[in-house]
C-alpha cells in the first residue's frame, strides 16, 4: 500500500509552497475523509489542495467536485475564507504538514498529521487547537480544543541528524544492517532499503559490515534527505509487496513509471482512494459523452475567439470612418483584411468592409454556439437514467479584470471598480490610462471606477458607472435610496499628495473640474453571462449580457443569506441551465458589502450578447 513517508513529505511541502504562492482560500469542500481547498490566484485561476489525514496533502490537477460539505467543513471555512495563504512547512522530517493561513506573524496553521489515525487540526494564533478533526486525550499526548498543540512524539533519530558515532551505536546493538537503520532511525524500511543499496549492501548482512564505514552511512542517510529536498526525482516502483512511491532515483528498486511532480504520482495512485472522488475506466457510453463534451467545448472556444476577433473588426471599422481619406482608413485593415471586389473610395467603405467581416464572424460564432448546444443536448440526452453529470471542478481561466469589481457597460465598454483601499491603488497607479475615465462616489466610502475607453464615453455610460460606483459604495451599509457620484479624466487624478496634507491607502487626490451624475439610485442587478459568470452592475448593463437576471436592494441581512437567496433566484430563472457553473462564493464575491433583498426577478425575452472576455 502506497503510504507518503517523511521525505515524500518534504518533496510536496516544497511543491504546495511554490504552487500556492500569492495565493487566498476561496471555498473548502468534503472528499472522504479530506478537505478540498480552492485557493484562488491574484490575477485569476485556481489551485486545488487536497488535505487528507489518512492520505496526505498534495496539490491536484484531477480532483473532481463534489458538492457535500462536514460540519468540520463549515468550522474551516467559517476561519479560513478569503485567508492568504503564507507558507507551508514540515517539522523536522516528520510526515506533518503545517500550512500558515493569514497574515505574516499573525497566521493560523492548518495541521495535517499523517501518523495514525491520522488528524487535520486548525490552531489560532497562539497555537491552540481551534477545530480538530478528531481529538486525542490519551497519556502519551492531549489534543483537545483550546488547549496547546504539541507535536507528535519522537522515538527514533531524524536521519538529517545521525553521526557516524550514532551509526557505530546502531550497529553495536543489532544483528543486521537492516535492524540497525530500520529501528533506530525515522526512515520507512524502502528507504533503509535504499540507503543501504547506495552502500552497496543488503538488509540481511551483519551490522559488522558497517564497521569503519560509519562516516559513509551517515553521508548515504543525509544524501538522501538532501536529494528529496533539492532535486527529487519522483518515480512509482515496485517496492514488495506492492508500488510505492519513492522521491529520489532509485537503485535498490526498479522503477516503473516517473513524473513530473509528486502531486501528480499523488492524483495517480492516492486520489482513488479518497471514496468516488478518483477517475474510474470510462465505459463506452461514458467515453462517448466526454468526447461530446470536448467537443462542445472545442466550439464554445470557437466562439468565443470569432466573437473577439468580430468586436474588433467593428472598432476598426469606427477607426476607418474617422479617418481622412480613404488611404488612411485603409491602414486599419491590418494583416487579416477582409476580400473586396474594388479598392474602396472612401473611409466609409472601408468601414463598410470591415463592418461585413464582422457581421460574417458574428454568424460563424452563432452557429459554432447552436452546434454547441445540440451537442450538449446529445451528450446528456446519451447519459443512462439516474446518472448525474460530472462537474469538474472549474479551472476557467480568468480574465485579469475579474480580481476586481467588473461589469460590460451596454455600449460594451470594460467599467472596473476597487474591492478595498489595496485594489483601489493598484487599479489607480497600473489600469488607469490616458483614454480612460474615473468615478467615484461623492461620500466617503467609495471604490474608484475606471470606463476603459471612458474619454469618449456617452450620458448612459456615464449614468451606469455612476451607479455602480454609489452602489458598491458605504451608500449600500447605511441603506441610502440614492447617491451622487462624479467623474473626472484621468489627468485629473494625482497619487501624490498635495504640500502639507496626507493621503490615506487607496486614497487619490481630485484636480480641476467634478463632472456629478446625481441621484444615482443604489441597486444591483445580478446575473449568470453566457460563460456561467456572475454579472453585477446597472440592469441596463447586466440585461445585455444576461438572460436572466435579479435587481438587489440594500437591507439589513445577513450577507451570506443574500448570497444564498440570489444564487437560488438566477439558477430558477435560467430553468437550470447554467447550475453549477457559479457558486456561492462567487456570488458573494459579486455583491457589496452588507446584506440586501431581491427586488425584481427578469427573465430576458431576447438573446443576450455574449459577454466581451478581453478589454
Amino acid at each position: 500500500m502506497t503510504e507518503l513517508s517523511g521525505l515524500e513529505v518534504l518533496a510536496l511541502v516544497n511543491e504546495i509552497g511554490s504552487a500556492l504562492e500569492g495565493t487566498y482560500v476561496n471555498n473548502i469542500y468534503s472528499l472522504g475523509d479530506a478537505q478540498v481547498f480552492r485557493l484562488r490566484k491574484p490575477g485569476g485561476g485556481d489551485v486545488w489542495l487536497i488535505a487528507s489525514p489518512t492520505l496526505g496533502m498534495w496539490v491536484s490537477d484531477r480532483v473532481s467536485e463534489r458538492a457535500e460539505t462536514t460540519e468540520f467543513t463549515t468550522e474551516l471555512r467559517g476561519r479560513l475564507l478569503r485567508s492568504k495563504f503564507v507558507s507551508c512547512t514540515q517539522p523536522d522530517l516528520d510526515r506533518v504538514f503545517e500550512l500558515a493561513l493569514g497574515e505574516a506573524g499573525s497566521a493560523l496553521t492548518l495541521v495535517l498529521e499523517l501518523m495514525p489515525p491520522g488528524r487535520l487540526l486548525l490552531l489560532d494564533r497562539d497555537k491552540r487547537v481551534a477545530v480538530a478533526s478528531r481529538e486525542d486525550r490519551s497519556k502519551r499526548r492531549r489534543l483537545v480544543r483550546g488547549e496547546l498543540y504539541t507535536e507528535p512524539p519522537r522515538t527514533r533519530l531524524s536521519p538529517r541528524d545521525v553521526t557516524p558515532d550514532d551509526v557505530a551505536r546502531m550497529a553495536a546493538g543489532e544483528a543486521t544492517v537492516g535492524r540497525a537503520l530500520g529501528r533506530h532511525v525515522a526512515f520507512p524500511r524502502k528507504y533503509v532499503v535504499e540507503a543501504l543499496a547506495r552502500l552497496s549492501l543488503r538488509e540481511d548482512e551483519p551490522s559488522s559490515r558497517l564497521s569503519g564505514r560509519e562516516a559513509e552511512a551517515a553521508a548515504a542517510l543525509q544524501g538522501l534527505v538532501r536529494e528529496a529536498a533539492e532535486r527529487p526525482s519522483p518515480c512509482l516502483c515496485d517496492v514488495p509487496p506492492g508500488e510505492d512511491v519513492l522521491v529520489v532515483s532509485p537503485r535498490a528498486f526498479q522503477a516503473k513509471a516517473a513524473a513530473a511532480s509528486v502531486s501528480s504520482l499523488c492524483d495517480q495512485v492516492l486520489l482513488p482512494k479518497l471514496g468516488e472522488s478518483g477517475e474510474k475506466e470510462p465505459d463506452e457510453v461514458s467515453r462517448r459523452i466526454l468526447e461530446l463534451m470536448a467537443t462542445v467545448s472545442k466550439l464554445r472556444e470557437e466562439r468565443d475567439l470569432l466573437l473577439r476577433e468580430a468586436s474588433l473588426s467593428r472598432s476598426k471599422a469606427a477607426e476607418a470612418g474617422r479617418a481622412a481619406s480613404a488611404e488612411e482608413a485603409l491602414k486599419s485593415l491590418g494583416p487579416k483584411e477582409p476580400a473586396r471586389r474594388t479598392e474602396p473610395s472612401s473611409p466609409a467603405a472601408v468601414a463598410s468592409l470591415l463592418y461585413d467581416r464582422a457581421k460574417e464572424m458574428e454568424a460563424k460564432a452563432a452557429e459554432s454556439g447552436r452546434a454547441a448546444e445540440r451537442l450538449e443536448k446529445k451528450a446528456a440526452a446519451s447519459r443512462p437514467r439516474g446518472q448525474p453529470a460530472a462537474r469538474a471542478l472549474s479551472r476557467r481561466q480568468r480574465e485579469w479584470y475579474e480580481k476586481f469589481r467588473w461589469f460590460f457597460t451596454s455600449a460594451g465598454k470594460l467599467a472596473i471598480g476597487g474591492r478595498d483601499a489595496q485594489t483601489n491603488s493598484i487599479l489607480v497607479r497600473r489600469h488607469l490610462q490616458d483614454s480612460d475615465t474615473a468615478f467615484h462616489a461623492d461620500l466617503f466610502g467609495s471604490p474608484f471606477f475606471i470606463l476603459k475607453g471612458g474619454a469618449g464615453q456617452s450620458e448612459e455610460e456615464a449614468r451606469e458607472v455612476a451607479q455602480a460606483t454609489a452602489a458598491f459604495s458605504s451608500a449600500w451599509k447605511t441603506g441610502l435610496g440614492a447617491a451622487d457620484a462624479y467623474w473626472v479624466g484621468a489627468g485629473q487624478v494625482g497619487t501624490a499628495a498635495p504640500s502639507g496634507e496626507y493621503l490615506a491607502r487607496g486614497s487619490f487626490a481630485i484636480r480641476g473640474k467634478k463632472n456629478f451624475v446625481t441621484r444615482n439610485i443604489v441597486e444591483l442587478a445580478v446575473g449568470l453571462d453566457a460563460s456561467g459568470r456572475v454579472v453585477a452592475g446597472p440592469e441596463t448593463a447586466v440585461r445585455a449580457y444576461c438572460a436572466s437576471y435579479v435587481t438587489v436592494r440594500p437591507y439589513k441581512e445577513k450577507a451570506s443569506e443574500t448570497a444564498k437567496r440570489v444564487l437560488k433566484d438566477i439558477e430558477a430563472l435560467s430553468e437550470g441551465a447554467l447550475q453549477g457553473r457559479a457558486t456561492l462564493d462567487d456570488v458573494a464575491r459579486a455583491l457589496p458589502a452588507g446584506g440586501g433583498k431581491v427586488a425584481r426577478r427578469v427573465r430576458s425575452e431576447g438573446a443576450p450578447r455574449d459577454t466581451p472576455r478581453q478589454a
